[in-house]
């Protein structure tokens, strides 16, 4: 799946995720695309079928769906190991999306993170500082796909779409 295939899918659950936490559809898209690569490394369950967990969200004690365990690096002081931890499973990518809403707004650690929701770079700042990912590059990285040719191409196609959508309203 190439990367405008990723956001053309993903985009109608990216806008309503983006209404919900009030950032731009962008910066939860760019998110998803790190975390699992573009869509080409979702997190498969035992079985080998789809998590459809695009956000990488862990499996803690209150979460009490499905999940699937696999192997991830994590950072300590900078310095990444390898270690095992389950992942949350969903039934589809819109739940996936959901799920992210919910995790972040139920979250306060979270709290800083969505008072800077305007502004994707402080956003996405606020959430690394708040543990979202223990990489120390984490929020540049995400900026870096925000301001990907993928992303700058997709964002030209809505506004191409908007006079036409502009004139079936008159």
């Amino acid at each position: 799946r190439s990367a405008e295939d990723f956001v053309r899918e993903l985009h109608p659950y990216a806008e309503q995720a983006a209404k919900e936490l009030g950032v731009e559809p962008k910066v939860i898209l760019a998110q998803a695309a790190l975390e699992t690569g573009w869509g080409r490394s979702v997190i498969k369950n035992s079985n080998g079928s789809n998590s459809f967990n695009l956000f990488n969200i862990k499996a803690d004690k209150s979460w009490q769906g499905k999940q699937a365990q696999v192997p991830t690096l994590e950072f300590e002081k900078g310095v990444a190991k390898k270690v095992n931890a389950g992942f949350r499973s969903y039934p589809s990518f819109k739940e996936s999306f959901q799920d992210y809403v919910n995790f972040i707004k139920s979250n306060p650690r979270y709290g800083d993170a969505l008072k800077q929701a305007g502004n994707p770079a402080n956003y996405l700042r606020e959430l690394q500082q708040a543990g979202y990912a223990t990489d120390p590059k984490y929020a540049d990285k995400i900026m870096s796909i925000y301001h990907s040719e993928a992303m700058s191409g997709f964002r030209s196609d809505v506004m191409a779409m908007a006079p036409d959508q502009n004139k079936a309203s008159l």
